[in-house]
């Protein structure tokens, strides 16, 4: 692995006001109050544009195929041998709870797919909601209690707004405020000027299952004949922002960019629900009489941030090494022009198992070199972008940092690389255990002939030093969904940090066995550990003696336990609970210091594949085999272990059988029923009733 390192900066002493760009007042009447979310359909419809651009073709996807090929032939004879000068001794990010996001159909656990292109990204809750959103679909789940939230598990874009039919819902962006609990979601409508908008919905209460309040922004505000792509959304303590790209219809590639846009609305009237709501845009968003491209807002690195800031770079560009820093300032935009010590450029295409080199337009399409996350840590912003690695002409990410950003702005910037594999479609969040910590986890995919595509992750420390890239997960064969030419990689990954509690939740591409792709979701904890974390886990369940177990991640040995606010002792086990009970545990190190968590007891495992349908309000079968004919009954327990109901004793024949019966007597709740012969149980099972 290899990471560029270069350490001169070029110091800019004062801004430049952006004189030029407009500002325009809207009045954007609430939509709807989505109460009652449409049930997906099982058949997951959905239409992509799968067209696939021609390289010498007037479209800007286009030219930035030509961009690629120009790349290539530059770095195939211009390659440099950067020495690495960071320090591997680094430990690596530690990963914590991971999973596929998934669904139940036709009784069994599948995959929820991702569109083309994925478009991964999650918000995360104080309280453990988690939140993901890939193309075109929004999935919820309860990290505590280890439970899916949606009744269907997941809603489509279209049905989460109960959208038009004829309409396409596409490029979701989440977000979470954590001062006021409460998420966003963005997302937009049609690529056609006039049907093109941007849906901005707020929820009402810190559940997403709660009413959303639904505004619907003009995606062609001027009335210029233009549509709005590629959204990034942020929120600060009074206000929520919205970027986009201005695109004229069947225009060349120079032509068809038409400038970026800023929406500003305040979060306050949107998250009460307010009918009319002022939202104001920013235009006409030029330096030196060229239009700024893919304005990037910059989230706070600790929750909500009192100031807005934005990035933009020259993203076509085969090498350039200009920064724009622009600041809203009481109404006002400012730019500046930042110039980097380190230059970065349009990346080639990824590649993967199937990938014809000498093509420079097939492989993995990593998009061009803008920035795709950036955070506010103090008075300083780091941020991350595609690039092409100049060491090895391999696709790469760029690790910026701009310091003083509110006095006099110096931007730096490294290379991540590696001698083997593609990165691309970086994140970026804070890892600090301190409030003066600086330290960073990236994220990204990755994807080489020997690797199929997955996401991976790198620390850096306060020192500026960086782990070895860790592998997050490994996909499980090459993408391959469009004929010819490229595959569809990004066109971002969803990075958050737990505002309160300090883990990273990732969540990048992955690839499927089928060549489809979904999402992989993994906590990342810092290496550093001089901060001490607990860990809670079930290791028995046992009716209402429930054993869960403590671990630490960090600290200094020895630890000592305290369940309950009861006396510390060196026992990291607690016996007792059932399920959906509260536990509370502290663990101190030999330091002094701590860390508490507050554990809701989620229920065992279902056993699903011999029990349809699992939950059931009504009718249950559990199917089992036997090799001679014998007599079977059923008893039913509830949580605390006690005998419910001993169901018919009823004959069933050699081989495969099935015991049906109704659940609709029984309250609500878990219940362990037992397959009994001969006073032998042959099968145990814990069947919901909803």
């Amino acid at each position: 692995m290899r990471i560029t390192t270069f350490l001169c900066f070029i110091i800019l002493s004062h801004y430049m006001v952006g004189q030029d760009f407009r500002k325009t007042n809207f009045s954007i009447n609430k939509s709807k109050t989505i109460t009652d979310f449409q049930k997906q359909s099982p058949y997951l419809e959905v239409v992509n544009n799968l067209e696939m651009p021609l390289p010498d073709g007037n479209s800007t996807k286009s030219h930035l195929l030509r961009q690629k090929k120009l790349s290539k032939e530059y770095f195939s004879t211009q390659k440099k041998g950067f020495q690495s000068t960071y320090l591997k001794s680094v430990a690596q990010p530690v990963v914590g709870d991971s999973f596929i996001p998934s669904r139940w159909y036709n009784g069994s656990k599948k995959p929820i797919p991702g569109g083309i292109p994925s478009d991964n990204t999650l918000a995360i809750s104080n309280d453990g909601i988690l939140m993901l959103s890939m193309n075109s679909t929004v999935w919820a789940y309860d990290m505590t209690s280890d439970t899916t939230l949606f009744e269907d598990q997941m809603i489509s874009l279209k049905s989460f707004v109960a959208g038009i039919p004829s309409s396409n819902y596409y490029d979701p962006k989440l977000a979470y405020d954590s001062e006021e609990d409460r998420f966003v979601l963005a997302f937009l409508k049609d690529n056609d000027p006039l049907k093109s908008e941007v849906i901005m919905c707020f929820s009402s209460t810190n559940d997403p299952r709660d009413p959303w309040f639904i505004y619907n922004l003009p995606g062609n505000p001027l009335n210029s004949n233009r549509w709005t792509d590629f959204p990034t959304i942020s929120i600060t303590n009074d206000k929520v922002y919205f970027t986009g790209n201005l695109i004229v219809p069947n225009e060349p590639w120079q032509t068809g960019f038409d400038g970026s846009i800023i929406w500003e609305m305040d979060k306050f009237k949107a998250y009460s629900g307010d009918t009319t709501m002022q939202a104001t845009l920013y235009d006409n968003i030029t330096y030196d009489g060229n239009y700024l491209r893919n304005l990037h807002l910059i989230t706070g690195a600790k929750g909500n941030s009192d100031k807005q800031f934005l990035l933009s770079n020259r993203n076509f560009d085969i090498q350039n090494d200009t920064i724009f820093f622009l600041e809203i300032d009481n109404g006002s935009l400012l730019i500046s022009p930042l110039t980097s010590d380190v230059s970065y450029g349009v990346p080639p295409n990824a590649r993967q198992i199937d990938t014809d080199t000498s093509d420079a337009t097939s492989g993995l399409q990593t998009n061009d070199g803008r920035v795709l996350g950036g955070i506010l840590i103090d008075d300083e912003i780091q941020f991350v972008s595609n690039t092409i690695d100049p060491s090895t002409g391999y696709c790469g990410v760029y690790h910026g940092l701009i310091s003083s950003v509110y006095n006099s702005p110096i931007v730096s910037g490294r290379i991540i690389g590696d001698s083997e594999r593609d990165y691309g479609y970086p994140n970026i969040a804070w890892s600090g255990n301190e409030t003066c910590d600086r330290e960073v986890i990236i994220g990204f995919n990755h994807s080489s002939f020997t690797d199929y595509p997955g996401n991976s992750t790198i620390y850096c420390n306060n020192e500026r030093q960086y782990s070895p890239v860790l592998k997050i997960k490994a996909g499980s064969n090459y993408v391959n969904r469009l004929s010819g030419g490229y595959e569809r990689w990004g066109d971002y990954y969803g990075l958050q940090r737990k505002y309160n509690t300090g883990e990273i939740y990732s969540f990048g591409f992955l690839a499927l066995s089928n060549s489809g792709n979904s999402g992989f979701m993994a906590q990342l904890f810092s290496p550093d550990t001089t901060r001490i974390r607990l860990q809670l886990k079930v290791i028995d369940y046992s009716f209402c003696n429930v054993v869960i177990e403590a671990s630490s991640i960090g600290g200094v040995a020895p630890f000592e336990y305290s369940w309950n606010n009861q006396n510390y002792s060196t026992d990291n086990k607690f016996k007792g609970g059932c399920t959906n009970d509260t536990v509370q545990c502290v663990v101190r190190d030999s330091r002094g210091c701590f860390d508490t968590l507050k554990y809701v007891i989620p229920p065992n495992n279902i056993s699903s594949g011999n029990v349809y349908p699992n939950p059931t309000s009504d009718q249950v079968a559990i199917q089992f085999e036997i090799d001679q004919a014998q007599i079977v009954y059923i008893e039913i327990y509830d949580t605390g272990g006690k005998l419910v109901k001993k169901l018919e004793t009823l004959p069933a024949k050699k081989g495969l059988n099935e015991y049906v019966f109704s659940m609709s007597p029984l309250a609500n709740g878990i219940y362990t029923v037992l397959l009994i012969s001969n006073e032998e149980v042959l099968q145990k099972e814990k069947i919901v009733k909803q």
